[in-house]
């Protein structure tokens, strides 16, 4: 069983920042907001809402706030005879539960110190991080694109996708652009054009109503979108097909 040793809260600030170092116990991280960057000298590892990260005691580690989206997290130190690993650990499937413990276990700690049952808590929330998680879903990309493919004449913000995806917004729109090499509103703004551009050809809808009904501000903000994502203009699109 791990024993409880400390648990600390880093609040929001985007200078904060800790040198390379190393200690000799071990360290879970729970992240909360916002986005931290993790550097072990070899890896460079970013970290988003509700992600998580473990330092085994001895490992060689620098982190540091991201400017634009400063991180705030919570900072558990343990010691565990059991745990032997020189690499850090990340838990990179969002765990809604971990965050949950660790917001709990800091109430706690500040009401009652010591709590009684610190270390029984802190193994648990290890036995969390170290879980995989079996369930089959379907992909969040999927998730996401199916949202916004509904929802085209909407004002739908990246709030909105990620929410309907179920993962926190900046965790979201990293793992989107890693699985699919694009921004999620970069692809919202494709499936607006590709979807105007049929309407265009196919339909006798007027240019006011298919720009209403792809989402477009206005038909000049219509009209500079088609011509970027196809090269021709709504009218020069409509009288190819006449």
């Amino acid at each position: 069983m791990a024993k409880f040793l400390h648990v600390g809260k880093v609040k929001p600030n985007k200078s904060w920042h800790n040198n390379y170092y190393v200690h000799p116990y071990h360290e879970l991280i729970v992240v909360l907001n916002g986005i931290m960057h993790i550097d072990d000298g070899n890896e460079k590892i970013t970290l988003s809402a509700e992600e998580s990260a473990l330092y085994p005691a001895g490992v060689y580690h620098r982190e540091q706030s991201d400017p634009d989206y400063p991180v705030e997290s919570f900072f558990f130190v343990f010691e565990d005879k059991n745990l032997q690993s020189e690499k850090i650990s990340c838990k990179s499937d969002a765990i809604p539960l971990l965050k949950t413990m660790a917001t709990t276990f800091w109430e706690l700690h500040h009401s009652e110190n010591p709590l009684p049952f610190a270390d029984e808590y802190i193994s648990l929330m290890l036995q969390l991080f170290f879980f995989k998680q079996k369930s089959v879903e379907k992909n969040f990309v999927n998730i996401a694109d199916d949202f916004m493919s509904k929802h085209l004449s909407s004002d739908i913000s990246l709030d909105d996708i990620a929410a309907a995806s179920g993962k926190s917004k900046y965790l979201f729109l990293r793992q989107y652009h890693e699985e699919t090499g694009i921004t999620p509103i970069k692809k919202l703004w494709q499936m607006r054009c590709k979807e105007a551009v049929a309407l265009l050809k196919y339909t006798a809808l007027s240019t006011k109503e298919i720009a209403f009904r792809t989402g477009f501000a206005d038909p000049g903000h219509f009209c500079r979108k088609i011509k970027n994502f196809c090269g021709k203009t709504p009218s020069e699109i409509r009288n190819s097909n006449h």
